[in-house]
């Protein structure tokens, strides 16, 4: 029997579960420390004053019940890959003959001065329930939130309602992935919604209760953080192969030693010379590709065609009625209330694939 070991349970950890799941003779084992599924990009939804943090959390205990995989609620922290072992964090090891490493991101937090102290982030549940716990849901207090990509807009256009918010961005427009068409009308209607948004200034420092940009200063009361992700800091003492950024460096099938594969934030997908942004559209392809993958390798002695990912789109919220972003391969713009509508039914339509994976009643 092959023993399959999956290193942490979001989108791409369960994703490969799909096509592992349908194998007979495999023994499944995961590795998370979490006692649910973290839905991330629905994380900035939660903040809005009624918004419900465990709405957008999947009990494991309710996922997996009754299927063939060992939930393992303990930190990897290393690995020895002669004896196939997995070390955790109370000093017990896993034995596997395949190693699937997605164990999500961390937040990149550069050297600013002052700005670990006191700084927001938002990668998780934990850190949703600190800011909740942080805003006062009143005009009085001001948000600043650094970071004008996907999460730092989203979260900006959920508090301004409630919120004096101020949205800072060291690039000269928002959303810099999207078009310019979209990036303005982003910035239009988060303007419109009361936000104050600076751009093409960097922070340079923080000392409370005051942010300091290259040229402007503003006071406030909340700092959050959305300026980009990086690899968990333990994966650099770990004996794999990375790259300078601190990836693991993975072929096009996401193996990184033999047997040995990444999946989801963990891996830098590069095609055809372009880099494709991280997010949780591409973790789930990834780790569904590389589950298939050992699946084939397993099954039919080949791995199948190399990871070339379409994604289905790319959908932002702007506040809790409108949203902007592209859908399907090639990308036709969209915004307004139409975008807003397909972001809702996207995080429905990932909740009815889990609900197949592992076979449990709809809704979850």
């Amino acid at each position: 029997m092959q023993k399959i070991v999956v290193v942490g349970g979001g989108y791409a950890g369960l994703g490969a579960m799909g096509p592992l799941l349908k194998l007979e003779d495999v023994e499944l084992v995961l590795i998370e420390p979490g006692t649910g599924h973290q839905l991330i990009p629905e994380l900035p939804e939660a903040l809005a004053k009624h918004g419900s943090i465990e709405n957008h959390v999947v009990p494991y205990d309710k996922l997996l019940a009754d299927t063939r995989v060992t939930h393992i609620r303990q930190y990897a922290t290393n690995f020895d890959l002669t004896r196939k072992l997995v070390f955790l964090d109370n000093s017990e090891q896993v034995s596997y003959d395949w190693l699937i490493l997605s164990p999500g991101s961390e937040p990149s937090l550069p050297p600013i001065p002052g700005l670990r102290e006191v700084a927001h982030t938002l990668r998780d549940a934990q850190d949703a329930r600190g800011i909740k716990d942080a805003l006062k849901y009143g005009k009085e207090q001001r948000v600043a939130v650094i970071g004008g990509g996907l999460t730092g807009v989203e979260v900006a256009g959920m508090l301004a309602e409630d919120h004096d918010v101020i949205l800072v961005e060291a690039f000269s427009r928002l959303l810099p992935a999207l078009g310019l068409g979209l990036s303005q009308y982003a910035y239009r209607r988060l303007i419109a919604g009361g936000a104050t948004i600076v751009l093409g200034q960097k922070l340079m420092r923080v000392k409370p209760p005051r942010i300091e940009l290259e040229k402007d200063h503003y006071e406030y009361d909340v700092l959050i953080w959305a300026g980009g992700i990086t690899p968990p800091q333990w994966i650099r003492y770990t004996p794999l192969p990375l790259d300078e950024r601190g990836y693991p460096k993975a072929n096009p099938y996401g193996e990184v030693l033999p047997q040995v594969f990444v999946a989801g934030d963990l891996w830098h997908v590069v095609v055809d010379g372009e880099e494709i942004p991280a997010t949780a559209q591409l973790a789930a392809l990834a780790g569904d590709f590389v589950g298939s993958t050992i699946a084939n390798r397993i099954a039919k002695g080949t791995p199948g065609p190399d990871f070339r990912p379409r994604l289905r789109g790319m959908l932002i919220s702007l506040d809790e009625g409108q949203g902007v972003g592209w859908v399907l391969h090639g990308g036709i713009p969209i915004r307004g209330f139409s975008a807003r509508t397909l972001k809702n039914m996207s995080f429905q339509q990932y909740r009815l694939k889990l609900s197949k994976i592992f076979d449990r009643p709809w809704p979850l």
